[in-house]
């Protein structure tokens, strides 16, 4: 029966995850999938596809492709209990999974592997997640037909730690627009008087918030706060030691409305991460007008291309230096945005879920 030709289904595991990161992008390529089905769209002729959750989604709004609920155990409830042992018995045809742990016992499958930071960086994770993934992450590369991942830099990871060979493994980048629909009206975020620059706060070692509270004093000399909104928190601070800088303002997690207001409202977004799998912020801020200063490491040069300035992720005066440039002159700062909003067309959902349905042709034209 899981041979079926056309018959597809997509793994909803992402509608119990929290709508950032890796539940975004499968949230938004199932929109743009329903979107083209129900368009009638080339790329999913002869495709017949349900969406399968734990749950019932809220704000999904599909019109073509059938929801299937497949109540989660949860008596206790076991991690990955619903995606290794119930989805599997519920799907017929072929399967595609978009947040990195997904079914392994299924071989017409399409699975999504973000990036392969657990084996990279295994300090920023914790034990039983990085086993989880250094576990079921090579399986899935061996048994998947196609491993999709969002950037050539991660499909070069992917191959050199083994986790997938590299005839198998397909780029699908992220899409962009999503954030055009965020409205900056309907925030109620007070901002100050000051001008500021604006990143976001994650407490994982690689995000290189040290170099953004290094840079604190200069800003502050410039007359400029750091607003820095996110998952971090006045105990993980990376501070080395210093005292909590006078301009910074945590704002914690916002909504997207709330992102939109602070990256129209910003001197700059700043992105200072090591190493990205894809860095969907940064073009969130191109799609806001906002200028996007990024860290020269991999793979954000790959991502924002023309669109962003870059600096030395360890060198905090090249950072200043960026920002006083976009403070002072005009002419760079409109010939950013424009170059950013440039680039961040070119990153659309259609173009991925497009990907998806490609893939799927070719598995069932294969047999």
């Amino acid at each position: 029966m899981r041979k079926s030709k056309g018959v597809w289904a997509l793994n909803g595991d992402f509608v119990a995850l929290r709508p950032t990161g890796v539940a975004r992008y499968a949230r938004e390529v199932t929109l743009a999938m329903d979107r083209l089905l129900h368009d009638g769209h080339p790329a999913a002729a002869g495709l017949d596809i349900t969406l399968i959750v734990p749950r019932e989604p809220e704000n999904l709004p599909l019109r073509h492709i059938p929801l299937r609920h497949v109540p989660e155990f949860s008596r206790p409830r076991l991690p990955q209990y619903w995606v290794q042992r119930q989805l599997p018995r519920a799907v017929v045809g072929g399967l595609v999974s978009f947040c990195n742990l997904a079914p392994v016992a299924i071989r017409r499958h399409i699975a999504c592997i973000h990036d392969a930071h657990t084996f990279i960086m295994p300090e920023s994770y914790r034990p039983a997640f990085r086993l989880a993934h250094r576990l079921i992450l090579p399986a899935l590369g061996r048994s998947a037909r196609f491993i999709t991942t969002v950037s050539e830099l991660s499909r070069d990871h992917l191959v050199r730690y083994g986790i997938a060979p590299a005839e198998k493994v397909v780029v699908a980048y992220n899409g962009a627009d999503h954030a055009a629909r965020w409205d900056a009206s309907r925030s109620k975020l007070e901002t100050g008087p000051r001008p500021y620059v604006l990143c976001l706060g994650q407490p994982q070692k690689y995000k290189n918030m040290a170099l953004v509270l290094r840079m604190a004093p200069a800003l502050e000399a410039m007359g400029l706060d750091i607003y820095m909104a996110g998952d971090i928190r006045e105990d993980t601070l990376p501070l080395g030691g210093q005292g909590r800088p006078g301009n910074l303002r945590l704002l914690g997690r916002v909504s997207d409305d709330d992102l939109a207001r602070l990256f129209s409202g910003a001197v700059c977004f700043l992105f200072p991460s090591r190493i990205e799998g894809f860095g969907l912020p940064a073009v969130e801020a191109m799609v806001h007008g906002c200028p996007v200063i990024a860290s020269s490491s991999p793979c954000l040069p790959e991502v924002c291309g023309e669109g962003a300035m870059f600096a030395d992720p360890d060198a905090p005066e090249a950072w200043t230096e960026a920002v006083a440039q976009l403070q002072q002159d005009e002419q760079l700062r409109r010939r950013m945005i424009e170059r950013g909003s440039n680039r961040a067309a070119t990153f659309t959902w259609q173009a991925i879920a497009q990907t998806y349905l490609g893939l799927m042709t070719r598995i069932d034209e294969a047999g």
